[in-house]
């Protein structure tokens, strides 16, 4: 768990630290060079006199390494330690790292000094390198400091005029009565609510700074009125705006620079908190936060229609779950949900600790904020309400838990859509394609698009 002392070591303020945060360990060089270091290393350190009979003697050691390597993965997928199941090829890149660090064990006996120090060199470097090929193969982290949960991101530095309350235009929908000017950029805009921009939290519940997204409809003079989306990432995550951007940015240019705004809010506090989205939580009122906090935030500093018909609740894997509760509990609020391979609800991947601390052990407290309870609290006042569930075609878990939550809603009247991204498991494209899909799905309703 990333301690918040250790975060402020780590915190993009410090200008020292920003480059080395801001390196990407996903793609590009940095990941290239190290994985063709390490191969040389190993190709280095097998190569030798008598090399027939010295790979002959360091063979058990490289087998029984990679064979536990194996093993650590099948054991996390048995034990359910990571509450998802690891990306393909994992197994592969502890192998690799197995079989690495028992060659630079066996290279230590009856070895010239420079083969100990390049042998102690691979014991590093070859976890390293699996490392870096898992985080890819999860594709939710691609620099440094979101390994960590810290946000990199400048200030936003200012928003766009909040021009009042805007209402749900009566007649046109908003695709065919805008007209983009010749200034309009052409992709959105990102940065983080800090400083004076800050949303205050008064619940008790201490949050990451939220981001949020601008698309580019938004940053012109006389920009209309758009459509809010609150967004949440999964456990452990930050709120990372790169996956939205990604998805709207994609979808804007499609639509004349039309999106909604974002702002992707933290509701963990820390990558390693589990407040389960609760009222009761350790760590404070998380649901006061979101459903207070950040809408009368919005309200009063952005230029969002204010109807709940635009108001959408969204969310990736934890948050997903969240944005499912927070959707059946406030009718009046949130219009709109999506949820992106969704838990079944809040806390459920880790039961033991979102009881510690979501609900202080209180089991009473646990099962009252169930989405299943808010269901049947509101039950009648979910008409015109939309939801969309999607999960990956690999990931039968929680698409499972997609389907049964999407089926619930649909018996208490929200209109339904559910979606499989081929081939994607719980990670990475399945976050990637389900905004992609979900957000496209969508846009009709909010009015930025035609009826498909």
């Amino acid at each position: 768990m990333l301690t918040h002392a250790y975060s402020g070591l780590l915190d993009e303020g410090h200008p020292m630290n920003r480059w080395f945060l801001n390196l990407d360990v996903m793609t590009g060089p940095i990941p290239a060079a190290l994985w063709a270091l390490t191969a040389i290393a190993g190709i280095v350190l097998l190569v030798r006199d008598g090399t027939r009979r010295w790979v002959i003697t360091a063979l058990p050691a490289v087998i029984g390494g990679a064979i536990l390597g194996v093993g650590v993965v099948w054991y996390c997928n048995a034990a359910d330690v990571f509450g998802v199941p690891l990306p393909h090829g994992t197994g592969w890149w502890m192998s690799l790292a197995g079989g690495g660090v028992g060659l630079g064990i066996a290279t230590m006996w009856r070895s010239p000094w420079w083969r100990k120090a390049l042998a102690a060199l691979l014991i590093v470097m070859a976890p390293l390198s699996a490392a870096i090929g898992i985080n890819a193969g999860f594709g939710l982290t691609p620099t440094i400091g979101d390994v960590f949960g810290v946000n990199t991101l400048p200030s936003v530095g200012r928003l766009p005029p909040a021009t009042g309350h805007r209402a749900r235009p009566a007649s046109e929908p908003l695709y065919r009565t805008w007209r983009p000017p010749a200034t309009m950029p052409k992709v959105g805009r990102v940065g983080t609510l800090s400083g004076a921009l800050k949303i205050p939290s008064t619940g008790g519940f201490v949050p990451r700074d939220a981001t949020i997204y601008l698309p580019p409809a938004a940053l012109v003079p006389n920009a209309p009125a758009l459509p809010l989306v609150v967004m949440m990432n999964g456990k452990p995550g930050s709120p990372n705006p790169s996956h939205v951007q990604a998805a709207l940015n994609r979808l804007a240019a499609a639509h004349h620079g039309l999106a909604p705004i974002v702002i992707v809010a933290d509701q963990l506090g820390s990558p390693g908190h589990q407040p389960a989205c609760s009222p009761y939580s350790q760590f404070g009122n998380v649901s006061r936060y979101f459903n207070s906090d950040i809408v009368r935030y919005a309200r009063t500093h952005l230029n969002i229609i204010d109807d709940p018909a635009d108001f959408t609740i969204a969310g990736y894997s934890d948050g997903g779950a969240c944005a499912v509760k927070w959707a059946s509990e406030y009718p009046k609020i949130w219009g709109n949900v999506i949820s992106i391979s969704g838990d079944l609800f809040p806390g459920a991947s880790d039961p033991a600790t979102a009881l510690k601390e979501g609900f202080r052990g209180s089991k009473a407290h646990d099962l009252s904020q169930r989405p299943a309870v808010f269901v049947t609290a509101n039950a009648g006042r979910f008409a015109g309400h939309h939801a969309f569930f999607t999960g990956g075609s690999l990931d039968p878990r929680f698409s499972g838990y997609a389907l049964r939550n999407a089926e619930m809603l649909q018996r208490a009247g929200f209109g339904v859509w559910l979606h499989e991204i081929t081939g994607a498991t719980h990670v990475g494209t399945a976050l990637s394609g389900g905004l992609l899909a979900a957000f496209g799905q969508l846009y009709p309703l909010l009015g930025l698009a035609p009826a498909r």
